[in-house]
């Protein structure tokens, strides 16, 4: 029955599909299983109002481009995409969005803030600020990271280190923060 579900949630395509039509059609055992779906990441559900929508993972971020254009924005920035890319390239840009979701990470925690210090060492200014891209370049390249695991993991750990970093608006790349790219980075 899961099986089923799964299936009439894909086939709702972009708009998604109200958790009380599952519910007429598969019963309350329909809880359960959205549930478990859930836990695994297959599906999303959202509220909207007063009624729950669900939709599998490729049809959420469809969702999300379309509605949200705060996500759409992100979404550009960290892909590089550009408005005058062909409607195609969403597909590859999901493939991509789910091969980073599915990558183990390079590198621990740990080891990326001992990379990261040390880079940003490297290629700060007299009154310490960088570019995160600087930083982001030379790692990558002798570790082997992906733009966005870079970002994700930069973020992360300015997250959780707030009070030995700051970061600053502007540049082209970074990490986002409030809606807005934060380009610059330096040790306090």
């Amino acid at each position: 029955m899961t099986v089923n579900i799964l299936q009439r949630i894909e086939s709702a395509g972009v708009d998604g599909i109200k958790k009380v039509a599952l519910k007429k059609i598969y019963g309350k055992e329909c809880d359960n299983m959205l549930e478990r779906l859930k836990k695994k990441e297959q599906i999303f559900i959202e509220k909207k109002g007063v009624t729950y929508c669900i939709w599998s993972k490729e049809n959420y971020i469809h969702y999300l481009t379309q509605n949200d254009p705060k996500f759409k924005l992100v979404l550009d920035m960290v892909s590089g995409t550009s408005q005058s890319e062909p409607k195609g390239h969403t597909q590859n840009l999901l493939e991509e969005v789910e091969s980073i979701s599915n990558q183990d990470s390079a590198l621990a925690n740990d080891d990326f803030e001992i990379v990261f210090n040390k880079y940003l060492n490297e290629s700060s200014t007299s009154i310490g600020w960088t570019q995160f891209s600087k930083v982001r370049e030379k790692i990558c390249e002798a570790k082997n990271l992906s733009k966005e695991k870079f970002y994700t993991l930069a973020a992360d750990l300015i997250e959780q280190k707030r009070e030995r970093y700051e970061v600053s608006s502007g540049g082209h790349e970074g990490i986002i923060v409030r809606g807005l790219v934060h380009g610059y980075v330096r040790n306090l």
